[in-house]
């Protein structure tokens, strides 16, 4: 069975979260001994504050966007070389035999600019392998061995950089996934343990119950009340 989306079950931020942990996680410890009757004891409470430090310290999605952009650039620029080497043959060839002509289409560059990753990869294995068949006829138009051992280089380096970049973009995924599934957690505990504070202090001391008081909302703050 596919494993579902992991959706957050808060509203706010996680940097909001991570504060919230943090002020409650005050407040439990001052209020520790009225904690202990209903079962969450000091250890409890310091779990749900490791639990939030090493959250505050996992990857963030901007650090994850950030390593896939730049593996796409480099991917990117590394194409454009590949594309380079090729037309240069290219115009050797058009030279040699003639844009449109039979030999010419045979290495099957027409839509090289509109090209995918994939088709240039390939394209770029065709050219090698037609140049290499015809490089005595394209010697005198200056094709050389070298130049299509070059290509070769170009595109290994680049299949290279596509399939770091695929990895990057997984990597994201599983980031993003592994941070919200951290988040639920700890805001399931911290809910539970809000919960437990507002139920210990609801008939006895007003303060101390608001300061348990969870306010899922986009911002994590009460909403401004409303105007008749």
């Amino acid at each position: 069975m596919k494993k579902k989306e992991a959706i957050r079950l808060y509203k706010f931020s996680d940097g909001k979260l991570i504060l919230l942990v943090k002020e409650k996680v005050a407040f439990m410890r001052r209020d520790t001994a009225g904690f202990v009757p209903y079962g969450i004891t000091a250890a409890n409470i310091t779990s749900l504050e490791t639990s939030n430090n090493t959250f505050s310290n996992f990857i963030t999605d901007t650090e994850a966007a950030s390593d896939q952009t730049v593996a796409t650039t480099l991917k990117d620029n590394k194409a454009e070389q590949v594309r380079v080497e090729i037309r240069n043959v290219m115009a050797r060839a058009e030279r040699k035999y003639g844009a449109g002509s039979a030999k010419y289409d045979k290495f099957g560059t027409q839509t090289l600019s509109k090209q995918s990753d994939a088709e240039l990869l390939v394209t770029a294995k065709r050219v090698v392998r037609v140049g290499t068949t015809l490089l005595s006829e394209l010697t005198a138009n200056g094709l050389t061995a070298a130049m299509l051992t070059a290509i070769t280089t170009l595109a290994t380096e680049f299949e290279t950089l596509l399939v770091d970049q695929q990895i990057k973009i997984s990597d994201r995924d599983i980031i993003q996934e592994d941070r919200v599934e951290m988040g639920n957690a700890i805001y399931t505990i911290l809910v539970d343990f809000c919960n437990t504070g507002r139920n210990i202090w609801e008939t006895s001391d007003v303060a101390k119950y608001n300061d348990y008081i969870i306010y899922d909302t986009p911002t994590g703050e009460p909403l401004p009340p409303v105007t008749p």
